[in-house]
C-alpha cells in the first residue's frame, strides 16, 4: 500500500509525463508548489516506486516515467470520478442538434467532436442494421420513370435507393403498394426484410395482382439493406501530433490497423458492455494499440443502448481530461432525440 507522499509523487510524475512527454526527475518534482519534500526524500521514495513495478527508468534518462502497472494505478486510484458539467453538456448538446438528428449523422459528429476536444482518435460504431427493424417506407417520384425509395428503421437509421421502372407506373399503384409495405412489413427486423417481402410478392401474385408483384420485385431490390453496424472515425490523423508516433516503426502498425474497417469493427463489437472503461497498453490485446490507451463506452440514442465509441491515445493520454469529455459526448447524446 502506498504512502500518502508516495500518491502524491506518484500523480506528480504522471501529471508531469503526460504534460511534457519528458522523463521526470527528483529535481524537477522539488519545484513543485504541491510537493513540499525535499530531493533526496522524494528520490527515496521514487525508489520504491520503481520497485513495485510502477514507475520504470529510460534507458538515455536519468529520470523516470510511468509504467502500464503505474498508469492502471492512476487511473483506478487517482482520477476522480467526473462530475457531469450541465453547462458543458448543454453546449455539446446544441452543437450535436445543429448538424442532425438523423442518427449517423449524429454519431459522424459525436466522433469528430470529442476528438477535437480531446485530440486524439475517436472511433464510433453504430448499431448493424440487422437488428433494426422497419420504421416507415417512403418513395419519392423523380419523373414517369425514376423515383428515389426511402427506407427508414426505428434507430433512426436511413437508406435510399433510386429505382428504375422499365414502363411508366400510375401514381396511385405506387401509393398503394408503399401503404402495404408500410402495413405490412412495418415492425419487421431488417435482416428478415427480404424474405418477408417475397411473402408478400407471393400473396399479390396468388391474389393475380401482377402490377403489385412487379413493383414489389422492384422495391425488394432497393430495400435489402445488407450493411454492417456503421463505423465512424474521427481525428485519424491526430496521432501525428503525438511524440511517440514520430517514427514509422510506431506509427505504420497503427495505421495498417485502423484502416482494415472489418477488424476494427469486429474489435469494437467484441467490447463488453460498459460504462466508461480505460484499457492500456497490453490490456487491449493488439499489438498496433500496444502504446496506446483507449477510454471506452457504450452510448445510447432515445433510451436506447445505440452502440460504442472509442477514444484512442497514447499511454501518456490525459486520462483526466479524457474521461471527463467522454462522459460530457455520452450524456450529450443521451439528451439528443432523433427525427422520427
Amino acid at each position: 500500500m502506498l504512502t500518502d507522499r508516495q500518491l502524491l509523487i506518484l500523480r506528480a510524475i504522471i501529471d508531469d509525463y503526460i504534460q511534457t512527454a519528458q522523463p521526470v526527475g527528483s529535481r524537477t518534482l522539488s519545484k513543485r508548489d504541491d510537493l513540499t519534500f525535499s530531493s533526496a526524500t522524494i528520490r527515496n521514495d521514487m525508489a520504491d516506486l520503481e520497485d513495485m513495478g510502477l514507475i520504470e527508468k529510460p534507458h538515455t534518462s536519468a529520470g523516470r516515467i510511468p509504467s502500464e502497472i503505474g498508469y492502471r494505478y492512476y487511473v483506478d486510484h487517482l482520477v476522480e470520478k467526473q462530475i457531469i458539467d450541465e453547462r458543458e453538456t448543454g453546449r455539446l448538446e446544441e452543437r450535436l442538434k445543429q448538424s442532425s438528428k438523423e442518427s449517423e449523422i449524429l454519431i459522424r459528429q459525436a466522433a469528430d467532436l470529442l476528438s477535437d476536444l480531446t485530440n486524439y482518435t475517436t472511433v464510433a460504431l453504430g448499431p448493424n442494421s440487422q437488428m433494426e427493424t422497419l420504421a416507415r417506407v417512403d418513395f419519392m417520384p423523380l419523373d414517369e420513370r425514376r423515383g428515389v425509395v426511402l427506407i427508414v428503421t426505428d434507430q433512426g437509421h436511413v437508406e435510399h435507393r433510386t429505382v428504375m421502372f422499365e414502363s411508366r407506373v400510375a401514381p396511385d399503384v405506387i401509393e398503394e403498394t408503399i401503404r402495404l409495405l408500410n402495413d405490412r412489413l412495418v415492425g419487421t427486423s431488417i435482416g428478415q426484410l427480404k424474405v418477408r417481402i417475397g411473402e408478400e410478392v407471393a400473396k399479390l401474385q396468388l391474389a393475380q395482382r401482377q402490377q403489385y408483384e412487379n413493383m414489389m420485385q422492384l422495391i425488394q431490390s432497393t430495400v435489402g439493406i445488407q450493411t454492417p453496424s456503421s463505423l465512424y472515425l474521427g481525428g485519424k490523423k491526430k496521432i501525428f501530433n503525438q511524440p511517440e508516433f514520430q517514427t514509422l516503426d510506431t506509427l505504420r502498425p497503427f495505421l495498417e490497423w485502423i484502416d482494415e474497417q472489418e477488424r476494427l469493427t469486429h474489435w469494437l463489437e467484441s467490447l463488453p458492455n460498459r460504462e466508461i472503461y480505460v484499457s492500456i497498453g497490453s490490456e487491449n490485446g493488439i499489438v498496433a494499440l500496444q502504446n496506446c490507451s483507449v477510454i471506452t463506452s457504450d452510448y445510447t440514442l432515445d433510451g436506447k443502448t445505440f452502440g460504442t465509441i472509442a477514444m484512442i491515445g497514447p499511454t501518456r493520454m490525459d486520462y483526466r481530461h479524457g474521461v471527463q469529455m467522454m462522459g460530457q459526448i455520452i450524456e450529450a447524446l443521451r439528451r439528443t432525440k432523433l427525427d422520427k
